[in-house]
């Protein structure tokens, strides 16, 4: 059944790649380990990079249907940060206090639908 959306959808961003469908993240070409969740913080930033996104819209998409503290966000929020090659200076990764968190980076969206081989 085609609904018009792309079958596969890849977000691409400094030198990752992201593949929210396949739950693939790679880095030049090579996979990264990224813990699940994440992996699922990461692709909510990257849809949505260059825009604030609320901490409870990311809490709401990387816990649902589980009361989580502050604390767990900023944990993951970390581990991008590291991955993203910052630390706690990662000015790829901004958060805004009070409001929440901006993946600020330019992401590139690239997508095939099945049978264009």
């Amino acid at each position: 059944m085609d609904n018009g959306r792309p079958a596969f959808e890849t977000l691409a961003f400094l030198d990752y790649e992201l593949m929210p469908a396949a739950r693939r993240l790679l880095r030049g070409g090579q996979p990264v380990a990224l813990g699940g969740r994440a992996f699922d913080l990461l692709v909510l930033l990257a849809s949505h990079a260059g825009e604030v996104v609320a901490k409870r819209t990311l809490m709401q998409g990387v816990w649902p249907d589980t009361v989580v503290e502050d604390i767990n966000l900023r944990a993951q929020v970390r581990n991008l940060r590291r991955l993203l090659g910052g630390g706690a200076d990662c000015p790829h990764l901004v958060n805004l206090a009070g409001e929440g968190y901006c993946l600020a980076v330019p992401v590139r969206r690239l997508a095939s639908v099945c049978g264009d081989a």
